[in-house]
C-alpha cells in the first residue's frame, strides 16, 4: 500500500511550513521526521492522515485521492498517533485499547498479546484516567497496534516513555516495517533516528525540506542548520545497527 504526496505545500496562517514536498511512503520502511518545534511535523502527519487539508499539491492512497476517501476507509488503512489526546474516555484500559478495531466493525479479538507487549496486562481493568503519563502513552500505542494500520503515523511517540519503553516502541516500529508496513515517526533525538530509521525527512519550517538516508543527512553541520547553533553536540556518529 502506497501513500504518495506530490508538490505538497503546508501553511501556518500565512507562513509556509513546507513547500513542494514530494514524498512516497514505502512499504517496509521506517521514516523519521526531524525539525524544530513549529517546523510543521505534526501538521504534515495530520495532512497525511487526511484529517486536514494541504494548501497545495495532492495526496493519493494506492492511486486514489485521499480527500475522496471516507473517514472509515482512511482509518482502515492509516493510523495516526497524535501527540496527545483530549481525554474524556471513562472506561478501562482494555476498553480503550479495543477501540483500535472500531474502523472494522467487529470485536477486537484477543487483546492479551497487545496488552502484554506494552506491559498493560496488570492495568487492563484500571480506569484509563488513573494512569500515569507513560502508562497512558503505552495504552495509546497498544490501541494503534490493535488497529494494525498498513501506514502508521506517530507524532512524538517517545513522549512520556522511559528508556526501556522507548526502545520497545522503536523495536515495534522496526517489526511493523519488516512485516511490510510503513511507519513514520516524528523524533527529536538524531541518535534514535540514526539507529532505527531507513530514511529521514528534515523540515526547516520555512518551506525547505531534505529527504535522504541517515548516512547522508545526519552530520553536525546539517543538525545545526536544522536546530540552530550548538545542537551538533547532540549527535554521536553512528548508524542503524551501530553502537552510538
Amino acid at each position: 500500500m502506497s501513500l504518495v504526496a506530490s508538490k505538497l505545500a503546508l501553511l501556518a496562517n500565512t507562513r509556509t511550513l513546507v513547500d513542494a514536498l514530494d514524498l512516497a511512503l514505502e512499504p517496509g520502511e521506517v521514516l523519521g521526521i526531524l525539525g524544530a518545534n513549529g517546523a510543521g511535523k505534526s501538521t504534515l502527519l495530520t495532512v497525511l492522515a487526511g484529517l486536514a487539508a494541504q494548501a497545495q499539491g495532492t495526496i493519493t492512497l494506492d492511486g486514489h485521492p485521499l480527500a475522496t476517501l471516507t473517514p472509515l476507509t482512511r482509518a482502515q488503512h492509516i493510523g495516526l498517533l497524535p501527540q496527545g489526546d483530549e481525554g474524556g474516555f471513562f472506561g478501562n484500559v482494555a476498553d480503550y485499547v479495543a477501540l483500535g478495531r472500531y474502523p472494522f466493525g467487529h470485536a477486537a479479538g484477543d487483546l492479551a498479546p497487545h496488552l502484554a507487549t506494552w506491559e498493560l496486562t496488570e492495568l487492563a481493568d484500571r480506569p484509563l484516567d488513573t494512569l500515569s503519563g507513560g502508562e497512558r502513552q503505552r495504552a495509546r500505542l497498544a490501541q494503534l497496534a490493535v488497529q494494525a494500520p498498513r501506514i502508521a503515523l506517530l507524532d512524538e511517540p517517545l513522549t512520556h516513555l522511559d528508556p526501556a519503553h522507548q526502545a520497545r516502541l522503536l523495536a515495534w516500529a522496526r517489526g511493523e516495517a519488516d512485516a511490510g508496513r510503513s511507519v513514520v515517526l516524528t523524533l527529536h533525538d538524531p541518535n534514535w533516528a540514526a539507529c532505527h530509521c531507513d530514511r529521514l525527512l528534515f523540515l526547516h519550517g520555512d518551506g525547505r525540506w531534505q529527504l535522504g538516508t541517515p548516512a547522508t543527512l545526519l552530520t553536525p553541520a546539517a543538525l545545526e542548520a536544522l536546530y540552530g547553533p550548538g545542537t551538533a553536540v547532540l549527535w554521536r556518529q553512528g548508524g542503524r545497527g551501530d553502537p552510538v
